[in-house]
């Protein structure tokens, strides 16, 4: 008997028509008719359409229809816009939230346009999945803060990147409170942008950040930065000087007690230009969010303030080529992960719940936040086998969103899915069942009272935290226009109560003290010895301990996720994070990864060490541009740029490493990122992905011609002219075979200090210090020469102007030449020079 199969149902021609294939969507915009949209299920499945709108059908049992459809159906759409007038029917609930289960792991924005009420909207938040980038409320009526408590924890636990909110009648208070909410949150976040509602009023909002609310970003971000954003610029009116602001709140908290590069800028002020157009190490003490400035402390204990865009983090590159593994760790702190874990594992642990599921790679982004074509980042280093489980460590919330009377007015559902008689709901297909069926009148409260109480472990609640309530209490440190107060985001009780100290100093008005007295490459000559002093508290600036916000951050995602009834399994241990940038110019083109940032070309721009430093006193990085190679080592001559004579230094390849810099902005996106993927156990199995957005956010200046000086002072590396490393290995194609780096005998040689490559290279470094020693003490010959010269004719200005042997010892009264000696003047009746008549000779002991 042959098997007979199912023949698939023809699509009607309605929804061949509400179609377009040009774009994969499917309008379905006012329909009056529930048999144009029979068959949806069977065409969804044919993969073609991937964003569906549904605009005001003319029916509720259509949209019912449709909704049912849709649930039928597992991921398959990208884009779902519901935009009709509803009065809040609590069963719209369970219908949308199958809607977004089915397509919970393609779903990247979601538009819900529906005229609801806050309190409908804030039992949907909890349904919307964690993998949405954008989402649309727009034209719902969210008066009240009723919503607030889920949109934060939708914004901590989910991948949001851009929030609609226009004409959704919000009130001043329901604003304050999503400042005050944000500005307080530790968590790392994805949101970039808030539209359709207006910040600038609000003076919990520092007033530098208000006033630039209503100009572009890109214009906001050029002037903090002295540089141009390298992203894509994002649009007006969408608040993203405030999200920078809270986002770099977060790293630069982060960075305190982090070791990081500054950026000395050239400058024309001979006390500083030995010093000038380098990176100088320094560790971080403090940091003042609100100005942007970070207090720094030098290795010899100078303590200097720096505005963030002269920080950078460690280098992607080695010397001589080859990786930093702990490029990854540079942008926390080495000591950042070390912290995390020892938190993580103080946690208890809980094996996974059997017959969870697994999160599936998403699709790519519609508009990655660091411009990659990819998923953003991947964490590398999730312990899966020994997970902490967020459930276990706080206790489960298994409590619903609301509780209360059903809604009194109801829309009539006839749903077409089969429903169980014992709970009265509808069954899933395939899927686990939703939550509770709960109505539009039901107050969003869960006490953290009971979620203590269903845990093993209790905890105790943080301070000033408001997890349900409708009013927080505001902080109202930051209303003085003139105000400077360095923000600190985690205080104890004691500094919350204490009266806020205001910075008087500006950055542009400090003086830098010197680093420590280090050799300069060009000249050889030694700097003046720097003092030694004691770093001491600068008045208004608040320090903050390293660290001390990893327990409330890992507290809040917890909370955030149990109230989401929502299960998220901490990694065990992150100590042995280590990423190195191995996605660059050199691997991209075919080149070994050793080679790495070591292959350069005339007009690159490059990062050189003092090649006089042997004992390593010097730890500071110059920047340069190669001008030419040579056939053998020394094999680069650079170009010292920011040097007023521009000498030309011959160095060593392994000397030598290409210049990557990490704009601020890409720095806080990245950080953002990475942490939410380690802590979250997001896309564990695609390494690529991190590698490649690692090399999309590096960026190095462009190859410039090196025989054409910079006119004027030379610009901040940043301010160049840049190109991300994928962009620039693009452009490259591929390096010559007869690049001298890439020689056998070279690529051997050197790595082994007693092979013959080894010592020529050892001999040469030699060699370049006995030379640099040698025409040291020729310009020091040279100047005692001078200064015996000018001794000697000092002496003979000291001699009598008549004999020119004797010392000058006689003053003549009345007129006052002390020219003579007292022999001479013996002899004179007047004076040689005035002709006046010589009353008295007074002898002088002049030694």
């Amino acid at each position: 008997m042959v098997p007979s199969h199912a023949v698939p149902s023809p699509v009607p021609a309605s929804l061949q028509r509400m179609f377009r294939g040009d774009n994969a969507t499917l309008s379905l915009s006012y329909v009056k008719d529930k048999k144009s949209v029979e068959g949806l299920a069977d065409f969804l499945r044919g993969g073609a359409v991937r964003i569906v709108n549904i605009i005001d059908p003319a029916h509720h049992t259509i949209f019912v229809h449709i909704l049912q459809e849709l649930a039928l159906v597992s991921n398959k759409l990208e884009v779902l816009h519901i935009d009709l007038w509803s009065n809040g029917d609590p069963e719209l609930i369970d219908l949308i939230t199958r809607v977004l289960m089915a397509h919970s792991e393609s779903l990247l924005e979601l538009s819900l346009r529906c005229r609801f009420g806050s309190k409908f909207v804030a039992q949907l938040l909890p349904a919307i999945t964690a993998h949405v980038e954008v989402l649309d409320l727009s034209e719902n009526i969210l008066s009240d803060s009723v919503f607030m408590q889920p949109l934060m924890d939708l914004i901590k636990c989910s991948d949001i990147r851009v929030l609609k909110l226009s004409n959704c009648s919000i009130r001043n208070q329901v604003l304050d409170q999503l400042v005050a909410r944000l500005t307080t949150n530790v968590c790392p976040i994805s949101l970039d942008a808030i539209e359709g509602i207006d910040l600038a009023s609000c003076e919990e909002i520092p007033k530098n950040v208000r006033v630039s609310l209503r100009d572009p970003p890109s214009k906001t971000r050029k002037d903090h930065m002295g540089y141009a954003d390298v992203g894509t610029p994002p649009q007006r009116d969408s608040n993203v000087q405030f999200l920078d602001y809270v986002k770099s709140t977060l790293l630069m908290n982060r960075l305190v007690g982090c070791r990081v590069r500054v950026w000395w800028p050239a400058t024309s002020d001979e006390k500083r230009s030995a010093f000038s157009g380098r990176f100088w190490p320094a560790k971080v003490l403090r940091v003042n969010p609100i100005d942007m400035i970070f207090v720094v402390e030098y290795d010899n204990q100078e303590v200097d303030r720096v505005p963030c865009r002269l920080i950078q983090p460690e280098s992607a590159f080695l010397y001589g080529g080859g990786v930093n593994t702990n490029f990854l760790r540079s942008l926390f702190g080495v000591n950042y992960f070390n912290q995390l874990s020892k938190e993580l594992n103080a946690r208890p642990i809980q094996l996974p719940i059997i017959g969870t599921t697994s999160a599936a790679p998403k699709p790519d982004s519609i508009s990655s936040m660091i411009q990659s074509g990819v998923d953003p980042l991947t964490s590398l280093c999730t312990d899966v086998d020994n997970p902490v489980s967020l459930r276990h460590s706080v206790g489960p919330c298994d409590t619903p969103y609301y509780s209360g009377p059903p809604s009194s007015t109801c829309w009539p559902l006839h749903m077409g899915c089969p429903v169980d008689s014992a709970s009265n709901s509808v069954t899933y297909g395939g899927g686990a069942p939703p939550g509770p069926l709960l109505s539009g009148d039901q107050i969003y409260h869960t006490p953290i009272s009971n979620l203590s109480k269903q845990g093993s472990e209790k905890r105790t609640p943080l301070p000033n935290s408001d997890h349900y309530g409708i009013h927080t209490p505001v902080s109202k440190v930051m209303k003085s226009d003139n105000h400077r107060t360095l923000e600190v985001m985690f205080p104890s009780a004691e500094q919350a109560s204490a009266p806020a100290k205001v910075v008087t100093e500006t950055p542009d008005k400090l003086e830098r003290v010197a680093p420590p007295s280090t050799p300069v490459a060009a000249t050889g000559t030694k700097t003046p010895a720097a003092s030694k002093k004691t770093a001491q508290v600068e008045p208004g600036l608040l320090s903050s301990k390293e660290h001390d916000f990893i327990t409330k951050m890992l507290d809040e995602l917890t909370e955030s996720s149990n109230r989401r009834n929502s299960d998220v399994y901490f990694p065990k241990d992150l100590s042995h994070l280590a990423t190195e940038c191995a996605v660059n110019v050199e691997t991209i083109t075919g080149l070994d990864l050793s080679t790495s940032g070591n292959v350069l070309q005339a007009g690159d721009v490059c990062e050189f060490r003092d090649p006089l430093d042997s004992d390593g006193s010097d730890p500071s990085d110059y920047i340069g541009v190669v001008k030419e190679l040579n056939t053998k080592e020394p094999l680069y001559k650079v170009v010292c740029i920011y040097q007023d004579d521009e000498d030309v230094v011959e160095l060593d390849s392994n000397d030598v490493r290409r210049l990557s810099l990490l704009p601020w902005h890409l720095w806080v996106a990245l950080v953002m990122i990475v942490e939410r993927h380690g802590l979250l156990n997001k896309s564990l199995s695609d390494r690529q992905n991190l590698q490649t957005t690692l090399a999309d956010c590096l960026f190095c200046p462009k190859r410039r011609d090196p025989d054409k000086p910079f006119k004027g002072t030379p610009p901040n590396p940043l301010e160049m002219q840049l190109q991300s490393l994928s962009e620039y290995a693009a452009e490259i194609n591929k390096f010559p075979n007869t690049h001298p780096r890439l020689e056998r005998g070279h690529m051997n040689g050197e790595c082994d200090p007693d092979s013959l490559e080894g010592l020529r290279y050892q001999l040469r470094k030699q060699q370049q210090k006995l030379d640099s020693l040698f025409d040291l003490y020729e310009k020091a010959r040279h100047e005692l020469e001078l200064e015996r010269e000018l001794n000697i004719d000092l002496q003979a200005k000291l001699n009598c102007v008549v004999c020119f042997e004797k010392r000058i010892n006689c003053l003549l009264n009345p007129c006052g030449h002390f020219n003579f000696c007292s022999v001479c003047a013996e002899s004179f009746a007047v004076c040689p020079i005035c002709r006046r008549k010589i009353v008295r000779r007074q002898v002088l002991s002049v030694d």
